[in-house]
C-alpha cells in the first residue's frame, strides 16, 4: 500500500504542477507577449506568428525530446512525463481563453516566473518532466551534477528568450521575459533543493541511553554516540548525533526534554542528506 499511495501522490503533485505552471502561460507570461523559455516559449512565438494554440504546438514539438527521454531513463520516466506533457499542454488551452489577470510587464514577468517555477519544480520532484527543455537539463544535469537543473534551464532558455526578443522586436519584452526566466529559475532550485533540507542533531546528556532509545523506537531514526569528553569537568561523555527532516524536529525536542530536560542540544542546518530514510538522487 505505501508503494501504491507514493505512485499515486507523484501523480497528484504533477497534476497540481502542470496546472500551476499552465496559470503562468496562460494567465501572464504568454498574454503579455513574454516567455518563460523552453517548448511553450517557442510555441508562444509560434501562436503569435501563425495562430496556432500553445499547448498543441507545445505537445508536437515534444515528440522527440520524449525519444530521447525513453532512450536515456527508462519507460517509467516518459509515462510521467507523458503524462505531464498532456495535462500542460490542456491546461494550457483551456485557461488560454481567461485572458491575462494583469498588463503589466514587470508583475507578469515575477508573477508568471514564480508560478512557472513552482509548477516546473513539483513536476521535477515527481521525477518527471513536462517535456522541452527540462528533459534537456535533467540529462545534462546528470553529467554535469555541480550545476543545478535551474542552473542548466536558465543558459538553455536563454537563447529562446533572445529569438523572442528579436521576433516580436521588442527588447523590452525581451528583457522582462528573462526577468521570468531568473524568476523561475530560482524557484526551481528552492523547491528541488528544499526537499532535502534536514537538521542533525547533537545532543550532550547523562541519560545519551535512554534519549538513543527513544530515538530509534519512536522517531525510527538512527543515532550515533560518539565519545567525547567534558573539558570543564574532566568527565567522558557520550555525544549523541542523529539527524532528522524538519517536520520530526518538535518530537525529538520532546523526547529528549522528557528524558532529560537539562540535556544539552545542538541545532544546525543540514543540505542535503542521502541515505535510509531520505530521498535519494
Amino acid at each position: 500500500m505505501k508503494k501504491y499511495f507514493s505512485i499515486l501522490k507523484n501523480y497528484v503533485i504533477i497534476i497540481i504542477g502542470t496546472f500551476t505552471a499552465a496559470a503562468a502561460i496562460s494567465l501572464f507570461l504568454a498574454p503579455n507577449k513574454l516567455t518563460g523559455g523552453g517548448i511553450t516559449g517557442i510555441s508562444t512565438i509560434i501562436h503569435y506568428i501563425w495562430g496556432f494554440p500553445i499547448g498543441v504546438v507545445s505537445l508536437l514539438l515534444n515528440i522527440p525530446l520524449f525519444a530521447l527521454g525513453v532512450w536515456s531513463e527508462g519507460k517509467y520516466f516518459f509515462i510521467k512525463s507523458l503524462y505531464s506533457t498532456f495535462l500542460l499542454s490542456f491546461f494550457i488551452d483551456m485557461l488560454a481563453g481567461l485572458g491575462p489577470l494583469t498588463e503589466d510587464l514587470f508583475l507578469a514577468s515575477v508573477f508568471g516566473g514564480m508560478l512557472m517555477g513552482t509548477g516546473l519544480g513539483l513536476v521535477f520532484i515527481a521525477m518527471a518532466t513536462t517535456g522541452g527543455t527540462d528533459i534537456i537539463a535533467k540529462l545534462v544535469q546528470r553529467v554535469i551534477r555541480h550545476i543545478s537543473i535551474g542552473r542548466i534551464l536558465l543558459s538553455v532558455d536563454i537563447l529562446i528568450i533572445l529569438l523572442a526578443a528579436i521576433t516580436f522586436a521588442d527588447k523590452k519584452t525581451g528583457m522582462y521575459s528573462a526577468v521570468s526566466l531568473y524568476t523561475s529559475s530560482h524557484v526551481i532550485d528552492a523547491i528541488i533543493d528544499g526537499g532535502k533540507f534536514a537538521k542533525t542533531v547533537i545532543i550532550i546528556s547523562d541519560k545519551y541511553y535512554e534519549i538513543a532509545q527513544g530515538i530509534k523506537h519512536d522517531l525510527k531514526r538512527g543515532v550515533t554516540g560518539l565519545a567525547g569528553k567534558g573539558m570543564y569537568s574532566g568527565q567522558d561523555k557520550t555525544v549523541l548525533m542523529c539527524t532528522v527532516k524538519r517536520r520530526e524536529l518538535p518530537r525529538l525536542k520532546d523526547l529528549v526534554r522528557e528524558k532529560d530536560d537539562r540535556a544539552f542540544v545542538i541545532l544546525t542546518d543540514v543540505r542535503e542528506v542521502l541515505g535510509e530514510g531520505f530521498l535519494m538522487d
